[in-house]
């Protein structure tokens, strides 16, 4: 998975948490009023663990296909 689509994933799905009330608290008055709950911290850190091993996966393949790419221009004889 590319790393943009990832980034729209994480951002999708914190909003989608903090939408939630059973979650999140949202003052209208101002955001220190404002607060993940106890459950949503639960949440919250499930859902980043999960999110954590998608991004360095992703990191991965994009350092391998820049290897490749590198690969396949040296092997032409091109400057890397």
């Amino acid at each position: 998975m590319e790393k943009s689509a990832l980034k729209d994933i994480m951002f999708g799905g914190v909003l989608e948490l903090s939408r939630n009330n059973r979650y999140y608290y949202h003052s209208g008055v101002s955001s220190s009023y404002s607060h993940w709950t106890e459950q949503g911290k639960e949440a919250l850190l499930e859902y980043m663990q999960t999110m954590a091993f998608k991004i360095k996966e992703a990191e991965e393949a994009e350092l391998h296909k820049r290897a490749k790419e590198q690969t396949m221009l040296a092997l032409k004889g091109e400057k890397v």
